[in-house]
């Protein structure tokens, strides 16, 4: 049985062996991050509209290649992808893994703009070990699906 997140205008159904991660306080309410079980994580991050994507990818390429040697990036085009969304998969080495960081920009869909009118994009990332990437990469596309369909969500 699949589990819920309701968040910043979003409504995304999750696998329930996967752990919704408690957010500092000071880190607000604009994004959320799932462990998953093998290791690894799903963030979702709502953006403001003056974030352009080159800056963001840019950042993350930066700080990652600052931890890690032999970073590699390679633009990717999602299935579903939408108009104006952008995805990077970057891959390095950790101890003798090779981890995949898939990072994927899309536009932020009404509802969360409704809640956060300042929200232009939201970054999705999942990251893991390459088995446990592709082990969870299905479940990463149908939720960029959810955002991408995401309705009004239903009045109580």
């Amino acid at each position: 049985m699949p589990a819920t997140f309701e968040g910043f205008g979003l409504k995304l159904l999750y696998p329930d062996n996967w752990t919704l991660v408690e957010r500092a306080e000071d880190e607000g309410d604009q994004g959320a991050t799932f462990d998953l079980p093998g290791g690894g994580f799903v963030s979702l991050e709502t953006l403001p509209i003056t974030r352009e994507d080159e800056v963001v990818l840019g950042e993350i390429d930066q700080m990652l290649r600052g931890q890690y040697e032999d970073l590699e990036r390679d633009n990717v085009t999602l299935p579903g992808a939408t108009e104006g969304e952008r995805a990077v998969d970057l891959r390095f080495y950790y101890l003798d893994l090779v981890v995949m960081s898939r990072v994927v920009l899309l536009d932020a869909p009404a509802p969360t703009r409704e809640q956060m009118p300042i929200a232009g994009r939201i970054l999705a990332q999942l990251q893991a070990e390459m088995s446990d990437f592709e082990a969870a990469e299905q479940v990463f596309n149908a939720i960029l699906q959810q955002i991408r369909m995401a309705e009004l969500p239903e009045e109580a």
